[in-house]
């Protein structure tokens, strides 16, 4: 992730540092209400990042959910 490229919401930037350093893949890519996603590139999932989520807090415990269940594929 370059600079340009942070979320803008402190928690969710934080959970999207946590999973590039568990080996997923961030990518920016704004899409409507779509900041980007996470993707576990050996197994092809992903999760969606929101640009605005209604809770930073519950958008962060998604990023971590997925980085967990992801951690071991990477």
């Amino acid at each position: 992730m370059g600079l340009g490229d942070r979320h803008q919401k402190k928690d969710v930037e934080a959970a999207l540092k946590r999973a590039e350093r568990a080996g997923l893949k961030v990518t920016h890519k704004q899409n409507g209400h779509d900041w980007g996603a996470v993707v576990c590139c050996p197994c092809n999932e992903r999760v969606v990042v929101h640009c605005t989520p209604r809770s930073q807090g519950n958008e962060a415990n998604k990023i971590d959910r997925f980085t967990e269940r992801h951690r071991n594929c990477a």
